[in-house]
């Protein structure tokens, strides 16, 4: 048998290796705009796989990034704007990333510097504001850099902040954690701006005016729940004299407080009671997937190391609970439909694992 094929169990972080070594087999291409098949559908019921396999699970956000911007033709929080900042950690030279980029930066034109009207989601503030802080974030990430469309962007959503720091348009239909409340967008731009924070543009007046606005928001709207707090220690890790040590800690003590004991957290509980089901039915209290990713990375970013008894528990549970797809599964707090929050899981989730340097290791699933 080709040894190169004896490789492809091992994919690990090599992703971009495996990606070669199917060229040179013949296989398809890598994955991009124009190569890709749509993931199956989330379900609660698909199997879990017999150990963990990055690679597979790079494959699951870069063929789900290409199919949502592909149909749906916007950048959303839980799929290919998360993408934007969660696929670096791989690898940021693929690509299906490549083309998020440039799709990303093309939408923000279109609104921003074509003056394409808004039409329902498309072009509304919760979109263009979200975009471009993770296009920022992305731009940092890949080319230590802003860019010019991005800046323009940025200048266009600081003018569609209110006085008080938010962007009260801001979509809140009950969707959490994105589309629940004003704090998410607020931390979310916080967040952008501490990436950039050594770019020049973070020094021109009107984004000094806007970050002033959301310290003061954030000063007066003090977190409301655990996603909340844990935005906001992302935010105050990277944007400088956002909060001081020992309020990090607090909020760093919160979050571990509300591990369980298999390692995991739970979402409904990030949400302190705050979302409801459409259905009238109680929220799933069983540890998932987008809770535990999402906390044990904030935890990480906030300097704990995965050698800590807590992000070791909550590595183990990831790996345990990855799908045969190569996705997390998570439940929707909101409605038994599409479960999109799974791709925000798989997306923190590669975060988290992608600083594991051993390649070799592997779980037995539940």
């Amino acid at each position: 048998m080709n040894q190169a094929l004896l490789l492809l169990p091992i994919v690990g972080l090599a992703y971009g290796a495996v990606n070669v070594v199917a060229n040179l087999e013949g296989a398809a291409p890598p994955i991009s705009a124009d190569h890709f098949v749509p993931p199956e559908d989330n379900n609660a019921d698909e199997p879990y796989a017999q150990s963990v396999e990055l690679g597979r699970a790079v494959q699951f956000v870069d063929s789900a990034a290409m199919d949502w911007q592909t149909e749906r033709r916007c950048v959303t929080c839980h799929t290919n704007g998360l993408y934007l900042i969660a696929r670096p950690a791989i690898g940021s030279d693929a690509p299906a990333y490549r083309d998020a980029r440039r799709f990303a930066e093309s939408y923000l034109a279109r609104y921003v510097i074509d003056g394409e009207p808004s039409r329902g989601q498309h072009g509304s503030t919760e979109g263009l504001v979200a975009t471009a802080a993770f296009k920022a974030i992305s731009d940092i990430q890949t080319d230590g850099q802003l860019n010019a469309v991005t800046a323009q962007a940025l200048d266009h959503v600081w003018s569609l902040q209110d006085d008080s720091g938010a962007w009260v348009d801001w979509l809140k239909c009950n969707w959490g954690p994105y589309e629940a409340d004003d704090h998410f967008g607020v931390t979310l731009m916080a967040l952008a701006m501490g990436f950039a924070e050594g770019d020049p543009y973070t020094r021109t007046p009107t984004a000094r005016a806007g970050v002033d606005k959301l310290r003061e928001y954030l000063d007066a709207h003090p977190p409301e729940n655990l996603h909340q707090t844990g935005m906001l220690l992302w935010a105050a890790v990277h944007l400088h004299g956002l909060v001081d040590g020992a309020t990090r800690a607090r909020w760093a003590d919160a979050l571990l407080d509300a591990q369980h004991e298999d390692g995991g957290w739970v979402l409904a509980e990030l949400g302190g009671g705050q979302w409801r089901r459409e259905d009238g039915d109680p929220q799933d209290t069983h540890t998932d997937a987008y809770a535990t990713a999402f906390a044990a990375h904030v935890l990480i970013e906030s300097g704990m190391s995965r050698d800590d008894g807590p992000i070791a528990r909550a590595v183990a549970w990831l790996e345990q609970h990855q799908r045969a797809s190569g996705r997390w599964f998570t439940r929707s707090p909101r409605r038994d439909r599409s479960h999109y929050i799974s791709h925000a899981a798989t997306n923190f989730a590669l975060m988290v694992l992608a600083g594991d340097k051993d390649e070799d290791r592997g779980t037995t699933a539940p």
